[in-house]
């Protein structure tokens, strides 16, 4: 056990120090978030941030359980139907493997958008979701790919659907395990677009990730959209009736691609902030939204079937 360093105190008032516990393993840590006033420890970031707000419940945690280090959690495993990725895995981890950007490149450019390479080598994929913040980009593309989110209390397991993350409620003593993404079949591309309005340190105004699934003729079979930065985002885009439009056919795409970016800017709420107005957010939705399916359209009609089976982009 190690005693962190309280830091200055707010005014008229004391901080009392907090103590750091290194688990040997997942249950022992379970064990140990178990008890009353304890908060995971991964990465780091999230913590320090909370703890430069006065509100915070950070103030109120007596002990830190570092989870960070633990095998259990800094694992990409890979199986016949899915591949199950860690919550202590890191962002810079995520944005470098090569199997998984062949197979989900939407979760590999999400990742790897994150603020810089140095705050990516810090930032836990668990870190990121638990956040439950609105304008995180990890969440957007596990939303559009259909992920699902395991997690684990002492005694307990459940599963969430990624596109529920927005609503997701971290019970105590309780941590996001893993996140699972299922194995794409066919010919599937994806791709995660994201706008900045003044650089790279700033969350999005825009981010916006897309799943097209193709027959060989070019017609659209599945069609997965999810925009965040808005109000209660990730949030999914109704694209179910566009199914069976041939979107790969330059004669027919143009219109379709408007339809969603039309959609997209309809169903969501934006909000007004210092990068830009919820009215210029919805244009840049709508135009996003657009590039993102256009660019997963391009990807997955570049497959062949000899590359369907490894995800590989020719």
């Amino acid at each position: 056990m190690t005693l962190l360093d309280p830091g200055p105190a707010a005014p008229g008032g004391t901080r009392e120090s907090t103590s750091l516990l290194r688990p040997r393993s997942l249950d022992e840590a379970l064990e140990m978030l178990a008890q009353p006033d304890t908060a995971v420890l991964g990465g780091g970031v999230g913590h320090v941030l909370r703890h430069h707000d006065r509100g915070s419940i950070a103030h109120a945690v007596r002990s830190l359980v570092a989870v960070g280090p633990l095998a259990e959690l800094g694992a990409i495993e890979w199986s016949a139907g899915h591949v199950s990725i860690g919550a202590g895995v890191r962002l810079a981890r995520l944005e470098a493997d090569a199997r998984l950007a062949r197979i989900w490149p939407l979760v590999t450019e999400a990742a790897g958008s994150v603020a810089t390479a140095r705050i990516r080598r810090l930032v836990t994929l668990g870190g990121n979701i638990g956040a439950c913040d609105d304008s995180h980009d990890p969440p957007v593309a596990l939303a559009a790919a259909g992920a699902t989110l395991t997690l684990c209390a002492k005694g307990a397991t459940r599963t969430v659907n990624a596109a529920n993350i927005s609503g997701l409620a971290l019970r105590q003593g309780e941590v996001i395990r893993d996140v699972r993404l299922p194995i794409p079949e066919g010919r599937v591309g994806s791709a995660f677009e994201k706008f900045l309005v003044r650089g790279v340190w700033e969350y999005a105004c825009v981010n916006v990730a897309a799943v097209v699934r193709l027959d060989e003729d070019g017609t659209a079979r599945e069609l997965s959209l999810a925009v965040g930065s808005v109000t209660g985002g990730p949030v999914l885009v109704d694209l179910v009736d566009l199914r069976d439009e041939r979107v790969a056919d330059a004669a027919f795409s143009p219109t379709v691609l408007d339809e969603i970016g039309r959609r997209a800017a309809a169903v969501t709420e934006p909000y007004s902030d210092v990068r830009g107005t919820a009215r210029y957010k919805s244009r840049m939705i709508a135009e996003f939204s657009r590039r993102a399916v256009a660019r997963a359209v391009r990807r997955a009609a570049s497959k062949t079937e000899a590359s369907e089976g490894t995800g590989e982009d020719r």
